[in-house]
């Protein structure tokens, strides 16, 4: 893939893509937007290498892991051959290598760079041709605009500073008719993991046992990872289905799918499902406080819509 095919015009006129600066063989296309979350954000994912590699060999055994997840398998069946693909905040790219079979071109950035470093290790090791790492700041991207089929960006958005701007960056790197997917910390879902936050924040690690992924046989580093990502990080806000409809809408953006509303478990993510009321969506996101699932979790949710 050309990099300069991948930068928009508008974005020429600031990068000299023949002297585009590079770390570890990343291009780094990161532009500062001048807000301290971002930067710290940056600065904790270069710690909190999320998620890492300690039980994944090679290629296969991560193909192996991530069909084990129900929403990653789908997305692989789903996602048409020869696609390209945005993950917006990709970590270690995990996911995005997990999709780049079947010729699509998958394009995945993030802030923190020791994240990108593992991605990119992994992605040479395995001899991946089709997955191109940057790192790059969501508020200043430099794709082009309709550019992509599939946008995804699981995880992400609740850490910024503004969710809604940054999906509104997204949306307009999103070809007509292409799928953008987004998972967030919901509103009530998230409730119990932040009592758990508030405990740990003051009696310490000591009480990190009542969240039950400490007593699960993982390693120390995934364990360390976790409770970073979970209890000491920097920032995050929570949302509702309601919320992202509204964001979908200001971005002229059809809602197909939601987990878990309305998704059931024999459904395609992709396939259209018609908008809950308000009133009965409001029950469903409430009843998620008591939801094992969510709570495990640590409450959260994924958003699927289509571009008109």
């Amino acid at each position: 893939m050309n990099l300069e095919d991948l930068i928009s015009p508008i974005d020429k006129k600031k990068i000299n893509t023949n002297n585009i600066s590079y770390f570890s063989e990343i291009p780094d296309l990161y532009f500062d937007d001048k807000n301290s979350i971002t930067s710290t954000q940056s600065e904790f994912y270069n710690d909190v290498k999320f998620p890492n590699y300690d039980d994944i060999d090679n290629f296969g055994t991560l193909l192996d892991k991530s069909s084990k997840s129900i929403f990653a398998k789908k997305l692989d069946e789903e996602i048409p051959y020869h696609s390209k693909v945005l993950e917006a905040g990709c970590g270690t790219g995990q996911l995005s290598i997990a999709l780049s079979r079947y010729g699509r071109k998958i394009h995945s950035i993030d802030l923190s760079k020791g994240s990108l470093i593992e991605a990119n290790n992994f992605i040479k090791k395995n001899e991946i041709k089709n997955v191109q790492v940057y790192r790059m700041n969501i508020f200043n991207l430099c794709f082009p605009k309709n550019y992509f089929d599939i946008i995804i960006s699981n995880g992400v958005l609740h850490h910024t500073h503004n969710p809604k701007l940054a999906f509104n960056n997204l949306s307009e790197c999103l070809k007509p008719n292409g799928i953008v997917v987004i998972g967030l910390y919901h509103k009530y879902g998230r409730i119990v993991q932040n009592i758990r936050q508030f405990l740990i924040s003051i009696f310490g690690e000591k009480i990190k046992h009542i969240d039950r992924r400490f007593s699960e046989n993982l390693s120390d580093k995934k364990k360390y990872a976790w409770f970073k990502d979970q209890y000491n990080n920097p920032h995050e806000t929570k949302h509702s289905y309601n919320e992202v409809i509204d964001w979908f809408n200001e971005n002229n953006i059809e809602f197909i799918n939601s987990i878990p509303f309305n998704f059931e478990a024999n459904d395609k993510l992709f396939s259209k499902k018609e908008k809950i009321s308000k009133s009965e969506i409001f029950l469903k996101e409430l009843f998620l406080i008591f939801n094992l699932r969510q709570i495990y979790e640590g409450g959260f949710f994924v958003m699927i819509g289509k571009k008109k």
